[in-house]
């Protein structure tokens, strides 16, 4: 568990990564052999390329706009909403607008 993390503690997922002007930020929250929980900040226009997902993953997005391209089709997604992808789906993100999201990874 990532020391940010303080037991017995209330926190806020989207309060742990601040926004940083033309990058994208993130921090393992929890990371071992089995999964990874990842939360991201993306400065407005800024995103991650296409790419296949190591494991079954999903997206909780905890702020802002963007769009998730999975497997040649986009989907906007916003603050309360999430996505699914299935291991190896070809996948990229653009933020549309300052987006910050929390990745749920599953690893094999």
């Amino acid at each position: 568990m990532n020391n940010a993390i303080k037991t017995g503690e209330i926190f806020k997922l989207s309060e742990l990564v601040p926004y940083q002007e033309g990058k994208i930020v993130n921090m393992d929250v929890v990371h071992n052999d089995k999964m990874k929980f990842v939360v991201m900040t993306f400065d407005a226009g800024t995103g991650l390329s296409e790419h296949a997902a190591p494991g079954e993953a999903l997206i909780f997005a905890l702020d802002g706009e963007a769009v998730i391209g999975y497997e040649g089709k986009e989907h906007p997604i916003k603050a309360g909403e999430n996505f699914h992808f299935a291991k190896g789906g070809l996948h990229s993100v653009k933020a549309n607008g300052r987006f910050k999201m929390a990745l749920l990874l599953t690893l094999e």
